[in-house]
C-alpha cells in the first residue's frame, strides 16, 4: 500500500487567496448585517488559517510504503505532513523514532480537524489511531517547542507505517491478536500451500497431543500452551473454556489459519499449570442472558488431548466430560492413585439426623485398614461436600497411601453430604447453627462410635470453596473442637450483604474482620488458592485476592499459617493433590514431632 504525501505550505499568497475566497462570497445584494457577520467571521478565521498553514512550513518528502521507514530532518518552524487515504474504521499502527529535540505527532481528519496528538517523550514512539471517516488523513510531525530559529535543524526522524487493518478484518472475532511464535505453527505456515502440509501437521499433532507446549526464552515462570481444533465448513468460532477465564471471552477465541482447516489459540500461562478445559464450537459468545445456556450444549472435550479430567466415566460422550492439561513442571500428586500392596481402609455410610438443623443427611465414614476400636485413638478429619471428596477427590485412597507411608498417623475421616444445593449454600456460608451442629451433634456422635483423639490439635476440619470458609468459621466458633483448618480455595469473598459477581459497593472478607476483632485462638491453618481464581467481574474479590488478605490477617494476629498457590482455577484437579499437602503440614508425623 502506497501513501503519497500531500505537502501543505503557508505563504502570504495563500493568506491572500483565503481572503479573496471569502471576499468572493460577498455578492451585491447581501445585506449590511450579513456583511458585518461575514467580516467578523473573516477576522476569526484569519488567525486560525495562519495557525494551521503558517505556523509550520511543510517540506516535500518521499512516498511512504507500509513497513518501509522514511528518514527525514525535523526543523524548527517547519512540519512534515503525509497524507493517508483511509476508509472509516481502518486501524493504523505506526512508529516514529527520533534523534534530537522532542517532537509531536498530529493526526488530522479529512476535514482538517485534529483527531489525535501524541507527544514523543523518548527516542521511540509507537502510536495508533482509527480513521473516523473516509478520506485523506494527515500525519504531521512538528517540533514540541519553538525554542530554535525557523529553519534550524531540531533533529532527525524515521517514520514507518507498520500496519493498516481494515474494519472488516478488525471485526473478525479471534483473528486480531498477534500470535505467539509456536514452532509447529510456523513450520506449517512455511510449508503452505504445499500439498499435504496440513495433513502432515495433523499427523504430528496426533502423535504429541494437545495442548502444544512451548518454552519461553528467558522466562522460566511462564509457558505457551497452544490449543487446536480441526474445523470444517460449519465452524464459525471455537472458544477455549477453562484456563484462566479472567479476560473477555474474545481473548479465548481461536484464530483460523486461512486456506486450512486449522484453528488455534496460544495462551501464555504460568509454568506447571494444571487445569480442566473444554472447547466450545460455535459458541454463543455471551456470558449472561438466555443464549449463554447454549454453551452447555456446544462445549466438549478436546479430541486431540488423550488426558481426561476427573469427570470422565467409561463410555462417556465427548460432551459429557472435560479434558485435562498438565504443563511441564506441574506439582506432583503422588498420593491420589492406588498403590500395590497398600491395605485399603473401610468405607461405610449412614444417615445422620440433626435436631439443630432440622434435617437429615448422608455421611460417609472412612476408617484405616488397621483400625481397632480398642486400639490407640486415631486423628479425626471432618470434611464437607462428601460426594465430591469421594468421586472427584479420592479421599480414601489418599488416606490409605499417607497412612501406609507413615506420613500421617492413622486418621478417621467423616465426610458430610449436603441435603441439597440450596442447603449447601445456606449451611456452608458462615452459619453459627451449622458450626454448632458440627461441635455439639456430629463430633460427639463420632467420638461415641469411634476411637478418635479428643485433642483439638488432632482434629482437622476441611473443605473447598464454601466448604473452605465453613471450615475456617467452624474453628473460629469452636476452637475447643477444631485445632486445625484445611482450607482449599476458600470463599472468603463472602459477606452477609455481598453477592459474588455483584457491585463492589459492599465489602468482601467478612470473616477476616471477625478474626481481627477476636483474640488469637489455638488454631493452625493450611490455605491454598489458584492463580486463575481472580476477580474478573470487578466485584471486589473472588478467591485469590481475599485468600491473600485472610492469610495476611492471620499472620498479623500471630497464627501459624501454611499458604500455597497453584497455577490453576477453582478445580478438583488441584484440590485432590493439595488435600494431602495440607494433612501432612497440619498433622503429619514430622510436623507433630516438631511441635
Amino acid at each position: 500500500m502506497k501513501v503519497r504525501p500531500t505537502p501543505v505550505a503557508s505563504s502570504p499568497e495563500n493568506e491572500r487567496s483565503l481572503g479573496k475566497a471569502i471576499e468572493r462570497s460577498s455578492y451585491v445584494g447581501v445585506s449590511a448585517y450579513e456583511e458585518i457577520v461575514m467580516t467578523a467571521l473573516l477576522i476569526k478565521l484569519i488567525p486560525f488559517a495562519i495557525f494551521l498553514f503558517g505556523c509550520f512550513a511543510a517540506t516535500t518528502t518521499s512516498a511512504l510504503e507500509v513497513g518501509e521507514p522514511v528518514e527525514g530532518t525535523l526543523e524548527f518552524g517547519r512540519a512534515q505532513s503525509y497524507a493517508l487515504a483511509l476508509h472509516a474504521g481502518d486501524y493504523i499502527e505506526a512508529t516514529l523514532e527520533e534523534r534530537g529535540s522532542g517532537s509531536q505527532i498530529w493526526v488530522l481528519a479529512p476535514n482538517g480537524s485534529r483527531s489525535r496528538k501524541f507527544n514523543v517523550d523518548g527516542a521511540k514512539r509507537e502510536f495508533a489511531f482509527v480513521a473516523d471517516a473516509d478520506g485523506v488523513h494527515t500525519i504531521q510531525l512538528k517540533t514540541a517547542d519553538n525554542s530554535g530559529h525557523a529553519g534550524e535543524k531540531a533533529g532527525t526522524f524515521s517514520l514507518r507505517v507498520d500496519h493498516v487493518l481494515p474494519l472488516s478484518e478488525r471485526m473478525r472475532l479471534g483473528t486480531g491478536r498477534s500470535p505467539y511464535a509456536v514452532p509447529e505453527i510456523e513450520a506449517l505456515q512455511r510449508e503452505l500451500p504445499s500439498p499435504g502440509a496440513v495433513e502432515r501437521f495433523w499427523r504430528q499433532v496426533a502423535q504429541v497431543g494437545t495442548p502444544l507446549v512451548t518454552p519461553i526464552a528467558n522466562d522460566d515462570a511462564h509457558q505457551l500452551a497452544t490449543f487446536l481444533w480441526r474445523g470444517d465448513a460449519t465452524t464459525q468460532n471455537v472458544v477455549v473454556l477453562g484456563p484462566s477465564q479472567s479476560r473477555p471471552i474474545a481473548d479465548y477465541l481461536m484464530d483460523h489459519i486461512p486456506d486450512t482447516d486449522v484453528w488455534r489459540l496460544t495462551l501464555k500461562l504460568p509454568a506447571g499449570a494444571r487445569f480442566a478445559y473444554t472447547l466450545s464450537i460455535n459458541d454463543p459468545l455471551v456470558l449472561e442472558g438466555p443464549r449463554a445456556a447454549e454453551r452447555a450444549a456446544t462445549q466438549q472435550a478436546d479430541p486431540l488431548n488423550p488426558k481426561k479430567s476427573w469427570n470422565y466415566a467409561p463410555g462417556a460422550g465427548v460432551h459429557e466430560y472435560s479434558s485435562m492439561a498438565e504443563l511441564p513442571g506441574a506439582a506432583p500428586q503422588p498420593w491420589i492413585s492406588k498403590r500395590p500392596g497398600v491395605p485399603e481402609g473401610k468405607v461405610e455410610h449412614t444417615l445422620f439426623k440433626s435436631d439443630l438443623l432440622g434435617n437429615e443427611r448422608k455421611i460417609t465414614i472412612y476408617t484405616p485398614a488397621a483400625y481397632q476400636k480398642g486400639g490407640a485413638p486415631a486423628d479425626l478429619l471432618v470434611l464437607f461436600d462428601e460426594n465430591a471428596y469421594i468421586d472427584r477427590v479420592p479421599t480414601p485412597t489418599i488416606l490409605d497411601n499417607l497412612i501406609a507411608a507413615g506420613s500421617i498417623r492413622p486418621t478417621i475421616a467423616v465426610l458430610i453430604a449436603n441435603p441439597s444445593q440450596e442447603t449447601r449454600v445456606k449451611e456452608l456460608s458462615p452459619n453459627p447453627t451449622f458450626a454448632d451442629f458440627l461441635a455439639n451433634e456430629l463430633v460427639p456422635w463420632v467420638r461415641a462410635h469411634y476411637r478418635v483423639a479428643a485433642e483439638p490439635g488432632r482434629t482437622v476440619v476441611a473443605g473447598s470453596s464454601l466448604g473452605g470458609i465453613a471450615a475456617t468459621y467452624a474453628a473460629l466458633r469452636h476452637p475447643e473442637i477444631f485445632g486445625n483448618v484445611l482450607c482449599q480455595s476458600g470463599s472468603f469473598w463472602w459477606a452477609p450483604d455481598h453477592r459474588f459477581g455483584g457491585d463492589p459497593i459492599t465489602e468482601t472478607n467478612w470473616l477476616a474482620r471477625q478474626f481481627i476483632e477476636n483474640s488469637k485462638l489455638p488454631i493452625r491453618f493450611y490455605m491454598d488458592a489458584g492463580l486463575f481464581e481472580v476477580d474478573f467481574s470487578g466485584s471486589g474479590g473472588a478467591i485469590l485476592e481475599p485468600s491473600r488478605q485472610m492469610r495476611d490477617v492471620l499472620l498479623a494476629k500471630g497464627y501459624e499459617v501454611h499458604y500455597k498457590e497453584f497455577a490453576s482455577g477453582h478445580d478438583y484437579l488441584n484440590w485432590r493433590g493439595t488435600l494431602a499437602d495440607g494433612l501432612i503440614l497440619l498433622t503429619g508425623v514430622t510436623q507433630s514431632a516438631k511441635r
